[in-house]
């Protein structure tokens, strides 16, 4: 099986889940159950386990950056694993502390790093308004998954096209100020890469739909609850 269900996000799509300001994402990949993300706090596995998902089984998590709306819920994720008395791989930008946390096993990731067979990991640097941020993007297959995109959708897809040829992007954008024209030449780039598919996730502008669109890819919105093919 090849999918993936939207655990925590801006907006939720069920009734009897709850959303937030924060992203977390289940996937399955063939044999590997990922977590991608923990939201900003329990909510993650509220969800998780009011659609039946089970956490414990995951073989790994990833966190994409130090943000807490994408790892605040780390302290969650070792509980879980601690109720069953198994320990969680957790893949990881440099400064996110795991320490005190027995049931998650700490993995800093410094450069491309290649999980199993089609999954990776890449890395990408941006400057923010804290100082520069690291940011792990995940890839499976031809999907790419990014949390909040902090250094530009278009330079996260260049990096992700070195390694593989992805077709779908699933995730945060982080495109709110973009102006029009901005809008429009992402999407064109976009395009231009490959890219026929899109899952709109957390941090990205609803705005920016019809740019993507009108360039004729296949747009949807990620709401709390949804689960998508990849």
């Amino acid at each position: 099986m090849r999918s993936f269900a939207v655990l925590s996000s801006n907006c939720a799509g069920r009734q009897g889940l709850l959303a937030e300001n924060g992203l977390s994402l289940y996937i399955r990949f063939d044999d590997t159950d990922i977590i991608f993300d923990t939201g900003a706090g329990s909510l993650f596995s509220d969800n998780a386990e009011f659609m039946n998902l089970p956490l414990h089984k995951a073989e790994l998590a990833v966190i994409s950056h130090a943000h807490p709306d994408h790892c605040g819920g780390i302290p969650v994720l070792s509980g879980i694993f601690s109720m069953v008395s198994m320990c969680c791989k957790v893949y990881h930008p440099e400064g996110i502390e795991l320490a005190g946390l027995p049931a998650l096993r700490s993995i800093p990731v410094m450069k491309e790093t290649e999980i199993s067979n089609n999954i990776r990991l890449i890395l990408t640097s941006s400057e923010t308004e804290t100082g520069p941020l690291q940011e792990l993007s995940l890839i499976a297959g031809n999907t790419l998954f990014t949390g909040c995109g902090h250094a530009g959708l278009m330079k996260i897809v260049k990096t992700a096209k070195e390694y593989s040829m992805i077709d779908t992007i699933a995730g945060g954008f982080h495109n709110f100020n973009m102006s029009v024209n901005e809008m429009k030449q992402n999407a064109q780039a976009a395009v231009e890469a490959g890219i026929k598919r899109m899952v709109l996730l957390h941090c990205s502008s609803m705005r920016s739909v019809r740019y993507f669109e009108d360039e004729g890819i296949d747009v949807r919105i990620g709401l709390v609850g949804n689960s998508f093919d990849i």
